[in-house]
Formats: structure tokens, sequence, C-alpha cells
């Protein structure tokens, strides 16, 4: 029997706990009502035969996302140009970021992991797949990325990065941004394109939070719990002035996530 997608990256992130037929039976059991797991395959569904920019704003519809944003009038009307923003929860830091950069223009792409992909391919004309997981990466894969890469930097679009390539960690000071990758600058040098820092004040719910600590498989299990249960939510996202990025790129991707972290929060 086919599985649907949704089941794939589930169990994709639960190779330990499926290890345990039984443990696995009783997760399946009381665990998937609360991931909303019936919400989900509906959602993708859904989407599936819409393209990337009716997927976002179907997602934008779904969620109603009270985005509260400072600073569009630092976003270009047109031209290239990478927002470089934190990431504290999950896929709907990227439809908020949708809602705030479509006041201005719709060429929007995200750096987005590649399993978005998988559970909806349309995104393709809006996504640049990253795989994150390193066994996973090979020639193809890596080829794939820069393809979408490439196309989007010539094109001129705006696009979005989150560059820690993970949320945030919680701690007992609030949530702490992970170390930044120099990607950011490398690309913004490579081609000649500003950098626009952005900052987003969101957060997960108790139960991820919960589960962060007790156990990391069925943390990474609430992926789209995380995404649908933000019916509603308050974001609030500041873009900040176009920022150069030439120089040492460790330097210069230090100052960008500076400004994101500090300046803009």
């Amino acid at each position: 029997m086919h599985k649907h997608i949704v089941d794939v990256l589930i169990e994709e992130r639960a190779t330990r706990l499926m290890s345990r037929p039984f443990l696995w039976r009783q997760v399946k059991r009381l665990f998937y009502p609360v991931l909303g797991y019936r919400h989900a395959v509906h959602t993708i569904d859904t989407v599936a035969p819409m393209n990337a920019l009716s997927t976002f704003k179907h997602l934008s519809r779904r969620l109603e996302l009270k985005v509260t944003a400072e600073g569009t009038e630092h976003i270009p009307a047109q031209g290239g140009a990478i927002v470089a923003a934190n990431h504290p929860a999950g896929i709907a830091d990227g439809v908020a970021m949708f809602d705030v950069l479509r006041q201005v223009r719709q060429d929007i792409t995200f750096f987005a992991n590649r399993d978005a992909l998988r559970a909806a391919p349309n995104l393709a004309e809006m996504l640049i797949p990253v795989e994150w997981v390193d066994e996973k990466r090979n020639h193809a894969r890596n080829r794939e990325t820069v393809t979408h890469m490439v196309r989007a930097f010539r094109a001129g679009r705006i696009i979005v990065m989150f560059p820690s390539g993970r949320l945030a960690r919680p701690t007992v000071r609030g949530l702490q941004e992970r170390e930044w990758t120099t990607t950011v600058a490398n690309l913004a040098q490579r081609y000649g394109v500003p950098v626009l820092p952005a900052h987003i004040r969101a957060r997960n719910s108790w139960l991820y939070y919960l589960l962060y600590v007790l156990n990391d498989e069925l943390k990474d299990m609430t992926l789209f719990r995380e995404l649908l249960n933000k019916e509603g939510q308050p974001y609030r996202i500041r873009v900040g002035a176009p920022m150069s990025a030439q120089g040492d790129v460790a330097e210069a991707t230090a100052a960008i996530r500076r400004r994101v972290l500090e300046d803009l929060a």
C-alpha cells in the first residue's frame, strides 16, 4: 500500500521509536491525534494541485497569522536581494515572511528543507531545496540546489534565507538562535546583491518545548502540528536597512547576525 508523504516524513523522523514495534503502535494511537495528523494529510492533499504562489496564499489564508511588520520601506520593489532572518518557529516563519514581502513584490524565493518539495513538488517554483541531513547529500541533490539557486539569483528575485538552518533552541533565557552558516555572505558577494536583515518574533507551543526536553524524535514529529496550530498567532517582523556583505565572509555574516538578533530584536 502506498504511504502518504505525511506518514513518510513522520516515520523518517522516528526511526528509533519505530525500531520498537509495540511502543510505535502506542505512539501512533495516542500521539497522531495530538499531531493533527488528519489535518496535515488534508492540507497536503489540498495544495498538491496548486502552483507555488497559490500554495503560499492558501497557507496564508489558512493560518491568518497576525503579522505586525516594521521596516517594509527597506524592501526593494525590484532587483535581487537576500533577506536573512532568524528562525524561531519553523515553517510558519516562511509563511509570515511571505505575508510581509508580498506587500511589495511577488517574486519571492525561499531556501528551504528539501522535504518541502517531497510534500508539495510544485513549490519548486518558489523554493531552493537544501538537503540538511549530511548522510542524504549526494551529487544529484547538490546539483538540484545549485540549479534552483542560480535560476533565482539570475532572475533578480528576492530570496529568503534562515542561515541557522535549524529552529532556535529554547533556554531559560528564552529562544537562542543557533549559529549561522556563512552562505548568506558568500552568495551576497557572488551575486552582488544586498542583504536585508530581518528579525522574527514568534514561538512554538508548550508541547514542542516539552518534547524538546523529553524526546528528540517526538519533537521532530510535530513538524506539521507546529505549522497548522499557528492559526491567528501573533508574529512581529522587523526588516532593517540593506547591508553590504563585502570583505571577510565570517565577519560579514557575524555583522548581519548581530543586526538581526540585537539591533532589530
